[in-house]
């Protein structure tokens, strides 16, 4: 409201009476009553009629401004400077269209030219406070910070991804079957609760900070002894260079489980893009991994990722877009007696999603790694190495129900294809989760 009285005034400068006819007249009235929609009404029909005559332009360039288009607005304004270049009220409209858009250097441009025409004292007073506006939107632009609370509730088919198979055949033995007298697979309902805070911070136009960091607990009803939480902590810059942006990235994390640590994993993340066309962006990235166990040091490992990915979107109906990756790696355990446990790997993901309406929104993502393991685990009753097939897809939704709130519902199935018959799962996730932003 206060920048609509801040229009009107602008408007009451720059309307001279040579410029007045009925039409004009009556689109002011409505826009100082603020009907804006009964002023784009007057006025939008004579667009090819009265184009290029100032006072109709940049009138329109203000009912457009008000109706939330301003690049539409943007092009009204630009016809009356063509006609009348010294025009300040219209300048610093054109300045405000600016700061609609997020243009905050044009913004200033055209006021500080303003400022030269040294313009009477209210329209000073005016230039100078969208000045003191366009700074505030650059602060504001220069440090986003952002902060979000999830709950989520769901049905785990297989919390420990274990084997379906009450009993196996052991091939070193021929094939002589034994049984699972423990339990093997757990079924559980889970709660999840999840906070985190973001924040970006621009030192200048190619170059940025980032900073996140989040909680997340996960409690599991029917079997605490798998309850778990994750801390996550990541530290970047993302720089442009040209046609390219180079991120990098340190990424932290702590694991525990069952109230005591279990992990620690250290990474770091880089990544090259570069945007095809107007909607498509191209990306290779790769990644190195540290994790280090409390309690199961033979595991403890590093792992290297290199990939490629693409993505695209598409300007049709629905205004899908898609995604596909494809890497490789290697992941060693840091003793290489435990190297049972080392192996490499190669993936492919896909996926995509559609805006069924502006506040819902599907998605979908199939992923498929196959894992071969560097040596036979002697531990175990088996005479191959191990190799693993895995397959996982899902399926989710986005409701937007207000700027704050969202509700997501998902389902994930994993199919773990694997030599060994221990190493065999399958597993259902299905659940729904409650996002708040503020």
């Amino acid at each position: 409201m206060r920048l609509l009285s801040f229009a009107i005034l602008i408007t009451s400068l720059s309307i001279q009476t040579t410029w007045a006819d009925t039409v004009l007249t009556q689109a002011e009235t409505f826009l100082n009553n603020k009907q804006i929609v009964q002023a784009y009404d007057l006025l939008a029909p004579l667009e090819d009629q009265r184009a290029g005559e100032p006072a109709y332009d940049y009138l329109y360039g203000m009912v457009l401004l008000e109706a939330g288009e301003p690049s539409r607005a943007a092009f009204a304004f630009e016809r009356c400077l063509g006609a009348e270049p010294n025009n300040g009220p219209c300048r610093v409209q054109m300045a405000r269209t600016h700061i609609a858009l997020g243009e905050t250097t044009s913004s200033r441009k055209e006021l500080e030219t303003v400022k030269e025409y040294n313009p009477p004292p209210q329209v000073q007073n005016l230039v100078d406070q969208y000045l003191g506006i366009t700074k505030q939107v650059e602060d504001n632009k220069k440090r986003q910070i952002n902060h979000f609370v999830e709950i989520g509730a769901a049905y785990d088919s297989n919390i420990n991804n274990a084997t379906e198979n009450s009993k196996i055949a052991i091939p070193s033995f021929n094939n002589f079957t034994i049984f699972l007298t423990v339990p093997h697979r757990e079924t559980s309902s889970v709660l999840k609760t999840q906070m985190g805070s973001s924040l970006q911070y621009q030192f200048n136009p190619d170059l940025v900070g980032l900073l996140d960091g989040a909680l997340s607990y996960y409690t599991l009803f029917d079997n605490n002894n798998f309850d778990y939480y994750t801390l996550d902590a990541n530290a970047g810059l993302l720089k442009n260079i040209g046609n390219y942006s180079v991120q990098g990235k340190l990424q932290l994390q702590k694991m525990g489980l069952d109230g005591q640590a279990y992990r620690d994993v250290l990474g770091l993340l880089t990544q090259v893009q570069k945007p095809i066309g107007e909607t498509g962006q191209i990306a290779a990235f790769g990644q190195y991994n540290q994790s280090r166990y409390d309690t199961q040091s033979a595991r403890d490992a590093n792992r290297f990722t290199l990939g490629l990915a693409y993505s695209q979107q598409l300007e049709m109906r629905f205004s899908p877009t898609f995604y596909t990756s494809v890497y490789t790696g290697q992941e060693n355990t840091t003793d290489s007696q435990f190297d049972y446990f080392s192996h490499g790997f190669n993936g492919l993901r896909l996926g995509g999603s559609i805006n069924y309406q502006d506040n819902l929104r599907f998605n979908s993502h199939l992923s498929f790694e196959k894992r071969g393991y560097d040596q036979i685990n002697q531990f175990l009753p088996f005479s191959t190495k191990r190799e693993d097939k895995e397959i996982s897809y899902e399926l989710s939704a986005i409701w937007v129900i207000n700027n704050q709130y969202r509700l997501q519902p998902r389902y994930n199935y994993t199919r773990n294809n694997a030599n060994l018959a221990l190493n065999d799962y399958t597993r259902h996730v299905v659940g729904v989760d409650l996002h708040l932003d503020f």
